[in-house]
């Protein structure tokens, strides 16, 4: 196509639309309450790539000039110098501002980015428990770049089967024909892909938003509307601006609409994914409203600047977060300005002079493919196994990370009791060689007391075991429905490992059973159910576990154990992590007052869960109550340091350092349960 083809050709309403699109994202991602919505900014910017990458592929095999080494070249030299050049600025930064895990998770999600695959990687992330906040995450965007590209993987050799049926089984040669042959087979795949997305995000909503399968049908609905366009030779002037205007209201209402990420995409996704299509489509027909509100400079250079402007706005806005900078006000300004600037160097200076290069495939494939690869897989191994490289952030903060990975590295296997393989004879500590032994279970609360219990444990000359499961009650009969990220069905692998636990309690004859939860997570809400299809109400919810915890206690004691109960410890405080994140970023030496002043001790308790244990404590005389809180507050003040040493790791669990700490004070304190 040569320069007075493209500029006939060129369509200022698509950039446009491309502004609109990435305005919204904007906004939604700095937080703004303005577009509760905006992230549908991707949905539209997935329908204008299916439009014009249809368009091109299709024109191209119509004048038998389409070269799929061809399409890859332009597709690489046009998404590719920013992307790394962004990766390699996030790099730099990173390296300076990151702790440690934090720098080891974002050279795994940068080399996942590099391989096209950094959907799945956040995808699976966002569904873990206790995951990092993936707001911090500098490229936490590229998934919809790993989405593109794994459509354009699939889009070229979709469109010349296409092609070459149509060609077969077309009655005639009839170009409009075949046209409407191709259409047809479009429409069909079109329809099912929507079809399976919805049904799929349904069936797991928590673990399809970044996923492929769950967005073609938007690329395919944008290649629906350049189909079209080749279908009707005109469209009335006036019938074009009323349609393409009623389908960009129907866009913005649904940004401007609450609630709808919790299961996306949802049937707002194909409502926003045809108003996009139909603006495309009546944009076509030099429709002369939106498209001329669209066409206007202003607006169609921030399009130009679309792809740049969502490079470099996230990394800016996370980098903001992960040092604590409120993105309000004035702040947010400077961080508009920022993005803006970086913005328009990264289009002038490396998007705009390089999109035109046109050199073999495997030069282009080695240069920006296999490079990147190898930088980020190398760097990811090095991160990893120098453990984040601590030494980045001066002395004060190594020496801190060297004494919590010393107690974690005393607490083996605990991460992998945790979920993994509930290999019993993996999660074992204590006293190894003892005939008496002992079992925790629960959820990650029991998890990160591992080391509370070792002291114990060892000092009693008694082997520990522990199972644990992530955010489970780990009480027979009940169910947990609705529950983290089961929407709408049970957890059904907390109820069968619960099941495996309390055959272990009844089969092994332990001497102590201890039991370890964040019970008031557990004792509100509609979430227990003992059968498929009960009731559900926050009074159902709290007789039941009354009930399940009476069953586990006689449970324990039939099996000729002791029971004990150990609680939560004091919450966190109120930006504990970010302040000490602060500290470490700006290598300041430690100062207890900046993060870590003693609170007073206030009752924190839930009223039914202190109720229960009480009522537990008299039906069940042998029950023991530990109380970590008894020494997380000694003089009724609740400390979150030990030696300049961290107490929380996030914000609903202990370091190992602090948990091994706070049983040696216990022990010191109130003696030991275990004996």
């Amino acid at each position: 196509m040569n320069i007075s083809e493209i500029k006939k050709n060129y369509r200022n309403d698509i950039d446009g639309l491309r502004a609109i699109a990435v305005l919204l994202v904007i906004f939604f991602h700095s937080g703004s309450n303005l577009f509760p919505s905006g992230f549908i900014g991707v949905d539209i910017f997935f329908v204008i790539s299916g439009y014009l990458i249809t368009g091109i592929i299709l024109n191209k095999i119509r004048k038998d000039e389409f070269s799929l080494s061809e399409f890859f070249v332009h597709r690489l030299w046009r998404i590719q110098p920013a992307l790394i050049a962004v990766s390699l600025v996030t790099l730099a930064a990173a390296a300076v501002l990151f702790l440690p895990v934090d720098f080891i998770d974002f050279l795994k999600s940068a080399k996942y980015n590099s391989l096209f695959l950094s959907n799945q990687y956040f995808g699976k992330m966002s569904a873990t428990y206790a995951s990092p906040d993936t707001n911090i995450f500098p490229l936490l965007h590229t998934w919809s770049l790993s989405v593109e590209w794994q459509w354009y993987l699939f889009l070229p050799l979709f469109v010349l089967a296409g092609s070459l049926m149509t060609k077969r089984l077309a009655l005639s040669k009839n170009t409009e024909q075949n046209d409407r042959f191709l259409l047809s087979i479009w429409v069909v795949v079109t329809v099912a892909l929507a079809t399976f997305s919805l049904v799929f995000t349904k069936i797991h909503p928590g673990g399809t938003y970044y996923l492929l399968t769950a967005r073609a049908f938007e690329f395919t609905t944008g290649g629906t509307a350049f189909l079209l366009t080749r279908i009707f030779s005109s469209v009335r002037g006036p019938v074009a601006s009323l349609l393409s205007l009623f389908a960009f209201i129907i866009m913005i209402a649904v940004s401007l609409k609450t609630g709808l990420l919790d299961i996306y995409p949802n049937g707002y996704t194909l409502v926003v994914s045809a108003s996009a299509a139909l603006i495309l489509f009546c944009g076509h027909y030099r429709e002369k409203v939106l498209g001329s509100l669209l066409s206007t400079p202003p607006v169609a250079f921030i399009g130009r600047l679309s792809y740049s402007l969502y490079l470099w706005h996230w990394p800016v806005f996370a980098f903001c977060r992960y040092m604590n900078i409120s993105l309000a006000g004035v702040q947010l300004y400077l961080a508009l300005g920022i993005i803006s600037s970086l913005a328009l160097s990264s289009y002038f200076l490396i998007e705009a002079p390089l999109r035109r290069r046109r050199p073999s495939l495997k030069i282009s494939v080695l240069q920006l493919v296999i490079l990147p690869i190898i930088l980020f897989c190398a760097l990811y191994a090095l991160a990893t196994r120098y453990e984040g490289l601590p030494q980045r952030l001066g002395a004060q903060y190594s020496n801190e990370y060297i004494a919590l990975k010393k107690y974690s590295a005393m607490a083996t296997n605990r991460e992998e009791c945790l979920e993994g393989d509930q290999d019993l004879a993996q999660c074992q500590f204590g006293d190894l060689n003892s005939n008496k032994k002992s079992l925790l279970i629960g959820d990650s609360n029991a998890n990160h007391f591992w080391g509370f219990f070792d002291v114990l444990a060892q000092s009693a000359h008694i082997r520990m075991e522990s199972l644990t499961s992530s955010s489970c009650l780990t009480l027979p009969g009940v169910w947990q429905y609705d529950w983290w990220k089961y929407r709408n069905e049970p957890y059904t692998q907390c109820h069968e490992h619960t099941e495996h636990y309390y055959r272990l309690i009844k089969e092994n004859h332990y001497d102590y059973v201890i039991l370890g939860e964040v019970w008031e997570n557990y004792a509100s809400g509609s979430h227990l159910i003992n059968n498929e299809g009960d009731e559900r109400s926050d009074a159902l919810t709290k007789s039941r576990m009354t009930k399940a915890l009476q069953d586990a206690l006689n449970n324990i004691i039939a099996s000729g154990a002791k029971p004990i109960i150990i609680t939560t410890v004091y919450t966190m405080p109120k930006d504990y992590i970010e302040c000490h994140r602060r500290q470490s970023i700006a290598r300041a030496t430690y100062s207890e007052s900046t993060c870590d002043t003693p609170r007073p001790r206030k009752n924190e308790d839930d009223v039914y869960t202190h109720n229960l244990f009480a009522q537990m404590k008299k039906e069940y005389p042998t029950l023991t109550l530990i109380d970590v809180k008894d020494v997380q507050c000694p003089d009724a003040r609740c400390l979150s340091e030990i030696n300049t040493i961290p107490v929380y790791r996030d914000v609903g669990h202990i370091t190992d350092y602090a948990s091994y700490h706070f049983g040696l004070d216990y022990l010191k304190k109130f003696g030991n349960p275990l004996k």
